[in-house]
């Protein structure tokens, strides 16, 4: 499970750069943002 969080952590960090739009870069972090606390609630256990 928490490879799969990071491999999408990171596919969306790389979308986030190649998108155009602001509003679209924003979402796409914000999303990277949500599983990246996940990720690191599963290494804190």
């Amino acid at each position: 499970m928490e490879k799969k969080i990071a491999k999408k952590y990171a596919d969306l960090l790389v979308e986030a750069d190649k998108s155009t739009g602001r509003k679209e870069t924003l979402s796409l972090i914000k999303q990277a943002t949500k599983l990246k606390i996940k990720l690191d609630q599963y290494e804190m256990i």
